[in-house]
């Protein structure tokens, strides 16, 4: 596989949010996205340069686990990065997203950007000073990344790559504190922290107990997996 142009990722990424009935500008909710298209879910602690896997079964049934001890933007960050090598990964065997620097991992880094922060989407959330100097402020900063719930410095990569901050700018944004610069403008941190330990997304659950009722799976590791579900909980 060849590393995908920025402009072949965008097309990606608008063939992905069509064929999920979103818009080419809105927000994505990956989490509703996750229901929608049947993906287990699951988000548990894993090392600290470790952000999530995924892997698709042989009838096609798919899923994910996420690192909880990541913040939130970066979570949503990971799940896009799986869509890419769910639906048009070549060789989608499983694996451990951990910033690997492989063709296939720099390509589902581009994609997750792309679709996180759709180019039309971003331009209507600046102003046209902005983008004739190619000096964004941190007031316009913040609402983007409020509003596309994606990580800082995922922001400040995405703008210089569509032209609007140079890489300097970039590099002087990055070393503005993240929290606090969100507090000063009154938000909420959330997104800058980790979040979500325990929470299972999807049927797991019944499709576990249909496992032990077709005979699939033996009674003791039926009993683990609903442990499992019990020890977290359900995301509705």
């Amino acid at each position: 596989m060849r590393r995908l142009t920025m402009q072949q990722a965008e097309m990606l990424a608008s063939k992905f949010r069509t064929e999920n009935g979103l818009g080419q500008a809105e927000p994505v909710s990956v989490k509703t996205l996750l229901r929608k298209l049947q993906i287990t879910a699951m988000y548990r602690p894993l090392s600290a340069d470790s952000y999530g896997i995924s892997c698709k079964s042989k009838t096609g049934k798919m899923f994910m686990l996420i690192n909880s001890n990541s913040t939130r933007g970066r979570q949503h960050f990971t799940i896009a990065h799986e869509f890419y090598h769910l639906y048009f990964d070549e060789n989608p065997t499983p694996h451990m997203c951990c910033g690997g620097a492989s063709v296939e991992e720099k390509n589902a880094d581009i994609f997750a950007s792309v679709l996180l922060l759709p180019k039309e989407g971003v331009y209507a959330m600046l102003g046209k000073e902005e983008i004739l100097q190619r000096k964004v402020k941190l007031a316009t900063v913040l609402r983007i990344e409020q509003m596309f719930q994606v990580s800082r410095s995922m922001l400040l990569i995405r703008l210089r790559d569509i032209g609007v901050i140079s890489e300097n700018e970039r590099q002087a944004m990055q070393s503005i504190p993240v929290k606090e610069s969100a507090l000063e403008y009154g938000y909420d941190r959330s997104l800058y922290v980790s979040a979500n330990e325990g929470v299972t997304i999807g049927d797991f659950g019944e499709k576990a107990r249909i496992l032990f009722e077709e005979g699939r799976i033996s009674e003791g590791h039926y009993l683990e997996l609903l442990k499992m579900i019990s020890d977290g909980r359900e995301d509705n």
